[in-house]
């Protein structure tokens, strides 16, 4: 029992010099240090917004602190806490204005009075106040740079996305502004021109103005402007041939067969000498004589000059003909392993064409129909039908190949 209560004796004496300890430290020993670089936050500017004022020089920005207080209090500070504030809304006119620290405040755990303030550098804060002006001023495009031969500038169709800029400022330099001029080097431009442009604020002499406390709506300035080439070109179309026409069975005429176009020199010389209105498969026409209707869309940046917006395509099939056959054996390849496929359809109608001798020798028994199962997965689908001939057969194509559909499961034991 008697040593029980020693060690809560020798324990109460241990925590009782501990907390000696941390007051004579940190709570009842005074100290004082410098605080540097600390922001100084400028009130009262709306103040100043309502008498159409704004602040256009400050003679500093920071401010140093000499500050003496509770160690434990100035072990919580620093420069990046400390608040220190200065008042505006007493200003009511333009000129140079002196101004006090208003307030300076600390982290929340440590009240305002707690630390006193020995000393500060600077130990005021000096302002210039100047009118706030608002005004539109027009932009200018100003040209420079040699142009091509053989190319139309249209500058005098040139747009522009924006053609005032809204700036606001100290009036004695907002009333020296009189343009925003964009410059644009024509040298060795053979492309239509469509890229925004940075603005320099010019007085009316065309000289740039130190705009640095110039607020504007805009950053930059878009020019859309047409510098064009003009060239002919061939309309063609891409022919796949298949369904037994081949290129010597087959003719394929285009009207207009050619067009005028406008654009860049680069664009032009991508586009080449001809261009294509559209892909046709010839296994999708079944008639001997197809008009086929194609709207002329040429790439961005080119320009129909002609004005014709559709290309009308005639293709003609000759010496070929069709016949339909009812397919009873349908062919199941390529099914993943440890998979079986049934095909559901228990026969297929199907359409081929070719050469008139060979489509009137081709029996159905000539014909083999396979559904490739590559890659199938479970369940039931629809599968395209490849249709192969015989040798006998090298002509002959089939035409809008159908598909059937099957299901596919999991191989049974």
């Amino acid at each position: 029992m008697r040593k029980n209560k020693f060690y809560s004796l020798l324990l109460s004496l241990i925590i009782a010099f501990g907390l000696w300890e941390y007051v004579v430290s940190y709570i009842s020993t005074q100290d004082d240090n410098t605080f540097y670089n600390i922001p100084v936050v400028m009130e009262g500017e709306s103040v100043l917004r309502e008498q159409n004022l704004m602040i256009t020089d400050k003679s500093s920005e920071t401010v140093s602190l000499h500050l003496s207080g509770a160690r434990n209090d100035l072990s919580k500070v620093n420069s990046g806490n400390i608040t220190v504030r200065v008042d505006l809304s007493s200003i009511d006119e333009p000129g140079v204005h002196e101004l006090s620290y208003s307030r300076i405040t600390y982290p929340g755990d440590v009240p305002s009075n707690a630390l006193t303030v020995e000393s500060r550098s600077p130990g005021s804060v000096y302002v210039t106040v100047d009118y706030r002006r608002t005004k539109d001023i027009p932009v200018t495009v100003r040209y420079i740079g040699n142009r091509a031969d053989g190319y139309i500038y249209d500058t005098e169709n040139a747009v522009l996305d924006n053609t005032a800029v809204n700036i606001s400022g100290p009036a004695t330099v907002v009333d020296q502004i009189t343009d925003a001029v964009i410059e644009v080097d024509l040298s060795g431009r053979v492309e239509s021109i469509s890229e925004s442009f940075r603005y320099t604020l010019c007085d009316a002499a065309g000289e740039p103005v130190d705009a640095q406390q110039i607020t504007t709506n805009l950053e930059e300035v878009r020019l859309d402007m047409q510098i064009q080439q003009i060239k002919v070109i061939e309309l063609t179309a891409d022919i796949v041939y298949a369904g037994g026409a081949t290129p010597e069975n087959t003719t394929v005429t285009i009207e207009p067969s050619t067009i005028r176009v406008s654009g860049g020199e680069a664009v032009l010389a991508a586009l080449g000498d001809t261009y294509s209105v559209g892909t046709i498969n010839l296994a999708e026409l079944e008639k001997a004589v197809n008009d086929l209707t194609f709207t002329i869309t040429l790439p961005e940046g080119v320009t129909n000059q002609t004005g014709v917006t559709e290309a009308m395509v005639r293709v003609q099939l000759s010496g070929l003909k069709t016949k339909e056959f009812t397919l009873e054996r349908i062919e199941a390849i390529n099914v993943p392993a440890g998979m079986e496929a049934e095909i559901i359809n228990a026969s297929i109608s199907v359409k081929v064409r070719g050469p008139v001798a060979q489509i009137d020798a081709l029996t159905a028994e000539d014909i083999a129909a396979q559904v490739d199962f590559t890659n199938a997965e479970a369940g039931n689908a629809t599968y395209r039908i490849k249709l192969t001939f015989g040798d006998k057969f090298p002509n002959v194509g089939a035409l809008k190949t159908g598909s059937v559909s099957a299901t596919v499961k999991e191989a049974s034991e």
